[in-house]
């Protein structure tokens, strides 16, 4: 029966096809619709800001010329008083009737004063101050002591008014002569005939006051909006009017001390008598964010005032905003019923698959002859249907096959646990060897790296106190080097049986292997003879690698063993002996190359140094080899085993005194 990772049942509803399908009918619905309310909102966006911008500059330009009409005429009926109050001299009741003409044909003109000094006109001459001003219906007639003025000579607004050739605006200002009332004033200096703009030469000064009021009266309802911001600056930068009191007063203050930075664009204009228009985000209050505003800035004609007018984008916006909440309500329900109408009708185009899901399932149960729907349809459905059919019937014929390969892989595997006990069965077990009160203690140790594998070795006994070992590294892995394995072990141990060297053992066994051999297998040998009675130690290597000798004091050492071909290739001319003696507690270690060519996960190999490294010379032959072969494992830790690891150790506990 198959095995599965999931249950296999009915589906759950989140996780059906007819569910997945108004979700993302839905979701895809959404996001078009998220997608065209943004590329709508963007587009009327920046068609209302440049409609809205167009407007506020017309206003802005209307509104300065209609400013500057006022301000113009002031300023030319303050020139027409000056030169016919020059032309009359001191006449008292003719200046003053020529002041109440004056205000009678100006409408914005609230008060007229003229100002002359005594003696300006001649030795006798008394001086004339007299001020007429509007109240009501009716106008009021006065002179300058009793509005305050002892000696109107010494004001600061007479001595700027004579010491220059200039008209001038003063700034708004209220008192109890303008009953609290915002006014501004317009002075020109008062001359004799023929004298006009000599160095003082001026005889007095002529003012007309201007109420606020009438300023602000000729910006109609730019004024009342509440959605604009109207502002009116001075010639000397002062704000004279403002939605909010306490941005009223010197410009540069109020960028200062009220925190507005953003207004130094305009600060800049007003200094240099330039139109402006600029963007700027107006600091929030009490934590609000930013508002960014339009603003729009026009020198009053050459009057010196400016006029400026702003408005915040959240009003540009406010409408648009409202509309696109509406259409995303609209869209939204719109998306809700397509969503009810594909979940209602989904169930047509999902049934069939959720026919051929509990095939499916009945197939992963094992239950491969459940009968299969749709087979016969023209449709994807169909193919499906069919293709699902031929892979039903693909499937009980493979599972057929994998019963069969499962009984030969079994089968095989038993076999393969019988040749790795026969190959164990023909390695030597540890063990003891006493002679004439000399000793010689061996452990050797196999490690294949598949089930079965080349390497060997081999410890026998030879007249009474002589010991042959032997160690070998077939040139394949598996069942192959395992057989080569025993043949090599076979040869070895009949020419050790025929005496001498263990040179002309090697040679002996050399020109066996290299016949018949037509698979070209070879293996590299170490052999050796021990001889109890004093250590004496021959060595002969076929291509192997040398051995270790661990003295009795500490000391490790490789052993200068000279060596000649593997067997199996080539029959060498010769075999060369090495002669040496082994020392009483001395330990002879014989090794493969699977032990210095372990590898670990970055590809990097035991090597020399580190077995040398992990050689106890202290231990036992036995634990030796344990410990030697659980550092290489520890090394390569989930690296997989490269090749045999095979460990061949020989300690010898001698007589001195022997042959």
């Amino acid at each position: 029966m198959l095995e599965t990772s999931h249950p296999v049942g009915p589906i759950p509803w989140r996780r059906s096809l007819r569910t997945r399908l108004a979700l993302w009918t839905s979701l895809t619905s959404i996001l078009l619709l998220a997608a065209v309310a943004l590329i709508f909102y963007l587009a009327i966006r920046g068609v209302l800001i440049a409609n809205t911008q167009a407007e506020m500059r017309g206003l802005s330009q209307q509104a300065a010329g209609r400013l500057e009409a006022t301000l113009d005429s002031v300023q030319v009926s303050g020139r027409t008083l000056a030169g016919a109050a020059s032309g009359l001299g001191r006449q008292p009741m003719d200046l003053r009737a020529l002041m109440q003409a004056t205000l009678d044909a100006d409408p914005a003109i609230a008060g007229v004063m003229i100002a002359m000094e005594p003696g300006r006109l001649g030795d006798e001459d008394p001086g004339f101050d007299w001020y007429v001003r509007r109240q009501g219906p009716a106008k009021l007639e006065s002179r300058l002591a009793e509005l305050g003025y002892a000696d109107f000579r010494i004001e600061p607004w007479y001595t700027r008014t004579v010491g220059t050739s200039q008209p001038w605006w003063s700034e708004a200002y209220s008192n109890d002569a303008t009953a609290g009332d915002l006014f501004v004033t317009y002075n020109l200096p008062l001359y004799r005939p023929g004298s006009e703009g000599v160095k003082g030469g001026a005889i007095g000064m002529v003012s007309l006051d201007v109420p606020v009021r009438r300023l602000r009266a000729q910006l109609g309802q730019l004024v009342d909006d509440p959605a604009l911001v109207p502002m009116l600056f001075s010639p000397e930068h002062q704000v004279v009017m403002h939605p909010r009191p306490d941005h009223r007063g010197p410009l540069d203050e109020v960028i200062k001390e009220r925190g507005r930075p953003d207004l130094a664009p305009l600060a800049d204009a007003l200094k240099r008598r330039m139109s402006l228009e600029f963007v700027h985000d107006v600091p929030g209050e009490d934590g609000e964010p930013a508002q960014r505003h339009y603003s729009f800035t026009r020198p009053v004609g050459d009057s010196g005032w400016s006029f400026a007018l702003s408005v915040p984008e959240r009003v540009i916006l406010a409408q648009l905003d409202e509309v696109t909440l509406w259409g995303l309500g609209g869209g939204l329900l719109g998306v809700a019923l397509c969503v009810w109408a594909v979940r209602r009708h989904a169930g047509r185009i999902a049934r069939p698959i959720e026919d051929l899901t509990d095939s499916a399932g009945h197939l992963a149960r094992g239950e491969f002859d459940y009968p299969l729907r749709h087979t016969q349809r023209k449709d994807e459905v169909g193919v499906m249907a069919r293709a699902f059919d031929t892979a039903r019937t693909s499937l009980k014929r493979q599972m057929r096959e994998i019963a069969d390969m499962g009984s030969a892989r079994q089968k095989l595997e038993s076999e393969l646990d019988i040749a790795r006990d026969i190959q164990r069965g023909m390695l030597p077990p540890g063990g003891r060897l006493r002679e004439n009160g000399s000793a010689v203690e061996w452990q050797g140790l196999l490690e294949p790296a598949k089930a079965v594998g080349g390497d060997f070795y081999n410890v026998f006994r030879r007249d009474g106190h002589v010991l042959w070992f032997v160690i070998g590294d077939v040139s394949d892995k598996g069942v192959p080097a395992a057989l080569f394995m025993a043949r090599t072990m076979t040869v070895l141990e009949v020419a050790a049986e025929a005496g001498g060297s263990p040179g002309a053992a090697l040679a002996e066994a050399a020109a066996h292997l290299a016949e018949r051999n037509e698979t070209c297998m070879f293996a590299t040998v170490l052999c050796g003879v021990l001889d109890l009675r004093g250590g004496r130690l021959s060595l002969a290597s076929a291509g192997h690698e040398a051995p270790v000798l661990l003295h009795a004091d500490g000391r490790r050492e490789w052993l200068p063993v000279p060596t000649a071909g593997p067997l199996g290739i080539d029959v060498a001319g010769d075999y060369p002996v090495w002669h040496g003696r082994l020392e009483p507690g001395d330990t002879l270690l014989l090794y493969t190359d699977g032990v210095t060519e372990a590898f670990d996960a970055a590809d990097q190999a035991f090597g020399e140094d580190r077995m040398l490294a992990a050689l106890d010379p202290a231990l036992e032959p036995a634990a030796l080899c344990t410990t030697l072969a659980h550092a290489v494992h520890e090394f390569a830790g989930n690296a997989p085993q490269s090749d045999d690891i095979t460990l061949l150790a020989l300690r010898y506990d001698g007589n001195p005194e022997g042959g």
